[in-house]
């Protein structure tokens, strides 16, 4: 193969030893593509849902107080409709952190996504988590003087809750992720593959060759497996980029953002953007530019 398989790296939240966000005032759907990395991932619904949320082919819809946990390297993705009051807290854990502190980690998983499998500890301490998850993104939130200390504590407590109550042993049947190693690994490649091409002209000629498999073959796995096409994916993958770039620098010229992109013009960019995001990257610009005018205006007032 012409390089090397890797994990998406993902930096922590500086000063903490962890990456942490919160998801809130979204003005439109949220679209993650699939993707994986080698951090082990929670997210924790506190107000409003989840629309979809994929791990390795299972489709979770979650409700306020649920926890979920991607897995080192299991593949993920996020589809979700704006409400505006919903509230989601993501925290990603560096396994080499956790590995240092708890080295056991490397043959077992969390598995925490099926709350009606639990026994009394467990329903105990997931109220415990949750709990704790709750007060970790109200301090993250605010603008305490020992926001960051409190905030390393909590990270602490829920990961040695997470430890202590809730792992299992990567080969018991409970864990079953529905799919074959060799797939998982087969998506991995494909998906690593475009989100380190994606500014190039993909095509499912060009991944085929690079997995070593037939144009047909790639695509009915492919189709099979994500539920969307190759092409749809490069799509998205390239509309999550442009819809990021755009919302950090909304005075780019739309042509400049589609081509940075990989886009091929405009017209296939905005309709990428009325697919996954609801509206087309013209719509945006407009009432992003518009949106700071007004803010201007008042501000000069």
């Amino acid at each position: 193969m012409a390089e090397n398989f890797s994990h998406e790296i993902v930096i922590p939240t500086d000063p903490l030893f962890a990456w942490v966000h919160i998801f809130k005032d979204l003005t439109g759907p949220l679209t993650i593509a699939p993707h994986w990395h080698e951090g082990i991932e929670l997210s924790y619904t506190i107000r409003g849902q989840i629309d979809e949320f994929k791990i390795n082919g299972k489709k979770f819809q979650t409700r306020p107080g649920q926890i979920l946990v991607v897995n080192t390297q299991e593949l993920h993705s996020i589809k979700s409709y704006s409400r505006g009051h919903d509230l989601t807290l993501s925290i990603i854990y560096p396994f080499s952190e956790i590995h240092k502190l708890y080295p056991e980690i490397a043959s077992q998983l969390i598995d925490i996504n099926h709350p009606e499998k639990f026994d009394s500890g467990q329903k105990m301490a997931y109220r415990e988590l949750g709990g704790k998850l709750l007060e970790l993104a109200t301090v993250f939130d605010s603008d305490l003087p020992l926001k960051n200390v409190r905030v390393t504590r909590l990270l602490v407590e829920v990961l040695e809750l997470l430890l202590t109550n809730f792992t299992a042993s990567k080969t018991d049947s409970r864990l079953d992720a529905g799919r074959k190693a060799y797939a998982v690994t087969r998506l991995q490649q494909i998906t690593q593959y475009v989100n380190n091409h994606y500014t190039d002209k993909l095509s499912l000629k060009d991944l085929a060759e690079y997995c070593g498999v037939s144009k047909e073959y790639l695509s009915r796995f492919f189709k099979k497996e994500m539920d969307m096409t190759v092409d749809s994916y490069i799509n998205l993958v390239r509309a999550q980029s442009a819809h990021q770039e755009l919302l950090g620098q909304p005075s780019m010229s739309l042509t400049d953002l589609a081509l940075n992109s990989g886009f091929s013009g405009v017209r296939t960019m905005n309709r990428a953007f009325a697919r996954f995001y609801g509206e087309t990257a013209s719509d945006l610009k407009r009432k992003m530019l518009k949106r700071g005018a007004k803010r201007s205006t008042s501000a000069k007032n």
